[in-house]
């Protein structure tokens, strides 16, 4: 094998007496040269600006937990969302330090797209991974040992987090990359019963009557329906994921459907559909003025309605519209001039580079220092960081 296989600082397979790479090292190393197109001197990104990443707050705990295990060896514990990004990192304060120092703490992307092979990304990419010295990929990892697992999600087929125990110039153990194993498996099947029972839960709930106001149907993330009454069955159908989008352009047209998002642990799990119990007004509403926003996708010019808007978020002089049609390019419009169109209709700057829609805020997720983010409802669970100067007006906006 010739020297394009050249590793962190330069370092060759079977080199200095080694032997031969690995082979889910070489994989690895494949995708980084001719997939991501990472040199081993490449420096390393920034954080990314104005979010936060998010991973279920029962991996978070249970790798604290772990920490205090594994960490007498000066190592690190670290937690890692479904894209690579750091959400946590526990240890003793010199070895957090030390992390720290090679960029390994929270908001630091360690996908292997942007770090190359590491514990971190390429658990993600394989489910497990032990990379030692000289297999990580980038030279500045070279003094590094780590073994990462993934943290299987129940309803997707990539994993919702990963964990990693990182050592700087010690070799490591047999029993921590055992520990650490043991700790993931047991966290993915927790995952599942959790949210099993949630939607079990859910499904009793169900009024047997087809004339009651309540729940009429439970439907997991994947479209799939866990329970119905007579009227759910009637209106989804077979196709439950079709019949729920019916459902919710009838709830926006004004009929009595409502479509509420199902989240356990931080994660959304679920849809649930009911009738709502207030019935609409005899007299016929005087028309108001109809706000439609363009956005741009795919060559096309999408026209949407404020609602389907959850974040507006300026990146350069572009600005991006996360929507419940995907990610669209706003058109002919500054965040600025978005956000003075868009007040009205219950949106709110909350960073300099952020305007989120309140309406679609479900959970307020604890930051540092007495901060916080907000965790919207779309399919991926948006995570949108609140900055300091933005704070006491987002607090008074929504009632805290």
């Amino acid at each position: 094998m010739d020297g394009q296989w050249a590793g962190a600082g330069g370092h060759e397979p079977g080199a200095n007496g080694t032997a031969a790479i690995r082979p889910a090292i070489q994989a690895s190393w494949q995708r980084c040269r001719e997939v991501y197109g990472i040199a081993p001197d490449t420096p390393p990104p920034d954080p990314s600006p104005g979010s936060v990443a998010a991973a279920p707050r029962t991996v978070v705990s249970a790798a604290r937990s772990l920490a205090a295990d594994l960490t007498r060896t000066e190592g690190v514990v670290a937690v890692a969302a479904g894209d690579g990004r750091v959400v946590a990192v526990f240890g003793s304060r010199s070895a957090v330090a030390l992390a720290d120092a090679h960029q390994l703490a929270p908001g630091h992307d360690w996908s292997e797209n942007s770090r190359g092979t590491n514990a971190l990304g390429t658990a993600l990419l394989d489910g497990h991974a032990q990379v030692t010295g000289a297999e990580h990929w980038r030279g500045d990892l070279a003094d590094w040992s780590g073994a990462g697992v993934a943290v299987a999600d129940p309803d997707r087929p990539r994993p919702c987090a990963v964990l990693a125990f990182l050592v700087h110039r010690r070799p490591l153990t047999a029993l921590a990359i055992a520990r650490l194993a043991c700790c993931a498996q047991e966290l993915g099947h927790g995952l599942r019963r959790r949210r099993d029972d949630v939607l079990t839960e859910l499904a009793g709930s169900l009024r047997p009557q087809a004339d009651d106001a309540g729940p009429l149907a439970v439907i997991d993330r994947r479209g799939r329906l866990v329970a119905a009454n007579e009227v759910g069955h009637a209106v989804l159908g077979s196709r439950a994921r079709a019949g729920a989008l019916r459902l919710a352009a009838c709830a926006e047209d004004g009929c009595p459907i409502t479509v509420q998002p199902i989240q356990h642990d931080g994660q959304l799990i679920g849809t649930l559909l009911t009738t709502r119990t207030d019935s609409p007004p005899a007299t016929e509403p005087a028309p108001a003025p109809v706000l439609r926003l363009a956005g741009i996708h795919g060559g096309h010019i999408l026209l949407m309605a404020p609602a389907e808007i959850r974040v507006a978020q300026a990146e350069g002089k572009t600005v991006w519209l996360l929507t419940d049609r995907g990610r669209l390019r706003a058109l002919n419009h500054t965040l600025n001039r978005l956000e003075t169109r868009l007040a009205p209709h219950g949106f709110l700057r909350v960073h300099r580079h952020c305007v989120v829609n309140l309406h679609r805020v479900r959970e307020i997720a604890p930051t540092f220092h007495g901060g916080f983010a907000l965790v919207l409802d779309g399919p991926d669970r948006e995570t949108v960081a609140v900055s300091r100067r933005h704070l006491a007006e987002v607090r008074r906006a929504l009632g805290l």
